[in-house]
């Protein structure tokens, strides 16, 4: 194509950054200007040579003259196409290129392809109908700016005047030029900037023509920390990207920790829920995974770990451990739940933990703790006939471990006198009884043999009925005794299948031990693949709510709290609207209170419509892949200019396709994301000062 403007780029930053002979080609004229969309004439042979316009490609208008500094004129137009426009003449034409059909058509019984193609046209008229028009919407305005007394780029939403007698001249941005759009930082909009690369920029699903023309690898930069510290939405279907996008932005933030650390600043913990075990374990889509940054860098908690890696540490309950019993009794209550029986129902609905309860006496609450220390003390003897060691230590790690119960004392001495003793120890104080750990099925024997044989007098008879009548121990015994009502059931066999959940090591704080690791700038992640919904539910909100308060403690302390990234997946079960009124819930309390406490946050969802207003509102970064209906899609196109990409964000299926609106670009961005992978995880090890990763340690991990 001629070079219609000699000499671009030796001038101004209009000049070399966006019009330069690499950087833009002239592709036609501005017909028709108002202050929100523009009509751009352009021609066959232009979009061919410039490897074709497709719909949402970025053009530039100018009616500045290169080299003599604009005048009023110093400016550029950034357009972006957005469908065809009809031209003033365009309808005469139309009727010279029918009427040359027409006659192709009838001149022949059965035209070939080549006669229809090659049409008795002049070329002159041939020239004329090869004029067509594109619609485009005005983003905004490019102009050169003095700041600190530097010259800079900058951009404004608008135009704030139109010439109708000017001729802009219409390029589209290719190259360095096109990245340079794609990337672009508004001067003074963010407090930090590190630009690292995320994709590539592309316009249309087919990319046959952006690929042959070498215009398919335009890179696009984003400022990393835009996702530190903000709230950043993925919305799309399931397997088109969203996870590649978050472990490529997982591993840029590292990158950015280590640095920091090495600076002497202060690291940037993630904390990742992982429900399908797809951050924590490799696979053959990426050839790699985030553990692979290093075991000095990821800790993976997981359910049923070995300790067979330095790096992978056991995420269960002690079932033994009263801390934890109402986890405990959420895992049981799933293994349960496909028994349709009574006693399920009513195992379910038991008390084992015998907190207070608003309103009731102290009283009530002494009689509801009791109830609940014995109903756990069958709960323990049906764990151990299930063969769930029992720890030797208490979770302190202190004292013996021993089940302690209420119990009189008219019945503990009637219990030494058949049983002989060490069975039990006495507490010095109160009717606390603690039952050694080889003594659970002895002792929990002998008190149902005496309740059914009826056998004792007395206060020890009074103490066994209060006992045997409570709640709590009625609705675990047929999990001990293997009969309920008369008729055998499952019982403690149902839990055998839990035993991966069980570790006797584990502590009632171990959430401790991630917020430490988060302190000290690691990736955490929480493998829960294995585990049952309602356990997993609990555990995320626990963890979350543990570190959410850890945080308040340093903010309302006067400290800034360290900075944490949480990494969560299908978001609409956390942020529906109704749950959003609730500031009881942890995850309505993150998305409300998160920023000021230094946590930032990256949801995906496949819902749009399942997220709370307001927590979109407050939404910095935008990643939109495939969504499948208008009704998703009109809930996101309330937000930016998302609405200009609706029919496309349905109709378009490919994978790590998305339109990208950061907190620091002031326009969307058509973005295919880089796929995660091997280069990926080497910058961050590199940065951590490691050695890149070996090549047969990549093999493994595929």
């Amino acid at each position: 194509m001629v070079d219609l403007i000699p000499h671009v780029g030796a001038g101004t930053l209009l000049e070399s950054v966006l019009l330069a002979d690499d950087r833009a080609v002239r592709v036609g004229a501005i017909q028709a200007l108002d202050f929100d969309r523009a009509t751009v004439i352009t021609h066959d042979r232009w979009k061919a040579e410039t490897g074709g316009i497709p719909q949402f490609s970025f053009l530039l208008a100018t009616a500045r003259e290169i080299g003599t500094g604009g005048g009023d004129d110093d400016e550029v137009l950034l357009l972006r196409v957005e469908g065809t426009a009809p031209l003033s003449l365009e309808r005469d034409l139309l009727g010279v290129r029918e009427e040359a059909l027409r006659d192709a058509l009838s001149r022949h019984e059965s035209p070939s392809p080549s006669v229809v193609l090659d049409l008795d046209i002049d070329p002159f008229t041939r020239n004329r109908i090869s004029f067509t028009g594109l619609d485009c919407r005005i983003i905004g305005t490019f102009y050169e700016q003095t700041k600190d007394g530097k010259l800079t780029l900058d951009f404004g939403h608008d135009v704030d005047n139109f010439y109708a007698t000017a001729t802009y001249r219409v390029y589209k941005p290719v190259g360095p030029g096109l990245s340079a759009i794609a990337s672009y930082i508004k001067p003074g909009g963010a407090e930090k900037i590190e630009n690292v690369r995320i994709g590539a920029v592309r316009y249309s699903s087919t990319r046959r023509r952006a690929l042959a023309s070498g215009q398919g690898d335009a890179p696009v930069l984003v400022n990393v920390y835009d996702f530190i510290g903000n709230k950043t939405g993925m919305f799309g279907m399931t397997r088109m990207g969203k996870s590649n996008t978050m472990k490529t932005v997982i591993s840029r933030v590292f990158a950015v920790s280590e640095n920091r650390r090495r600076e002497g600043g202060s690291p940037i913990g993630q904390l990742i829920f992982d429900p399908q075990g797809e951050y924590a374990n490799p696979n053959t889509q990426d050839g790699t995974h985030l553990a692979a940054l290093g075991e000095r860098h990821v800790v993976i908690y997981k359910f049923g770990a070995q300790g067979d890696k330095p790096n992978v540490r056991p995420l269960g309950f002690n079932f033994y451990d009263p801390a934890q019993v109402d986890a405990v009794k959420g895992v049981i209550s799933s293994a349960l739940v496909d028994a349709a029986a009574d006693y399920v129902r009513a195992f379910v609905q038991a008390d084992f933990e015998g907190s207070p309860v608003a309103g009731e006496t102290s009283e009530e609450t002494s009689r509801r703790k009791a109830h609940a220390t014995r109903g756990r003390l069958l709960l323990y003897g049906a764990l151990s006939k299930a063969d769930f060691p029992v720890p030797l230590k208490d979770p302190e790690g202190q004292w013996d471990w021993r089940a302690w119960v209420t119990m009189r004392k008219e019945l503990v001495d009637e219990l030494e006198n058949q049983l002989g003793p060490r069975h039990v120890v006495r507490a010095r104080n109160g009717r606390q009884v603690g039952v050694e750990r080889t003594s659970l099925v002895p002792v929990l024997d002998w008190l149902i043999e005496r309740a059914e044989a009826k056998d004792l007098t007395g206060k020890a008879a009074e103490g066994l009925k209060s006992i045997v009548e409570g709640d709590a121990w009625r609705s675990a015994l047929p999990i001990y005794t293997q009969e309920n009502q008369g008729r055998p059931v499952s019982g403690y066999t149902k839990l055998k299948p839990l035993y991966s959940f069980h570790t006797p090591s584990s502590r009632s704080d171990y959430r401790s031990d991630v917020y430490d690791e988060l302190v000290a700038g690691h990736v955490v992640i929480m493998d829960l693949h294995l585990g049952p919904d309602s356990v997993v539910r609990k555990l995320s909100e626990n963890l979350a709510s543990y570190v959410m308060q850890r945080q308040t403690e340093v903010f309302t302390s006067g400290d800034t709290p360290p900075q944490v990234q949480v990494v969560i997946e299908e978001a609409h079960n956390l942020f529906s609207s109704d749950k959003y009124k609730d500031d009881l819930d942890v995850w309505v309390r993150l998305a409300k209170e998160a920023s000021k406490l230094q946590i930032g946050m990256i949801y995906a969802t496949q819902e749009v419509t399942g997220v709370a207003h307001q927590v979109l509102a407050n939404t910095k970064n935008w990643v939109v892949a495939h969504l499948n209906n208008t009704r998703e899609v009109n809930e996101l196109a309330r937000f930016y200019d998302f609405k200009a990409f609706s029919d496309s964000i349905i109709s378009h299926e490919d994978k790590g396709y998305v339109r990208l609106k950061t907190m620091s670009s002031p326009f969307i961005i058509p973005v295919h994301i880089d796929k995660y992978g091997r280069d990926l995880v080497n910058e961050g090890r590199a940065a951590a000062g490691d050695p890149p990763l070996p090549e047969e340690g990549n093999r493994r991990a595929v």
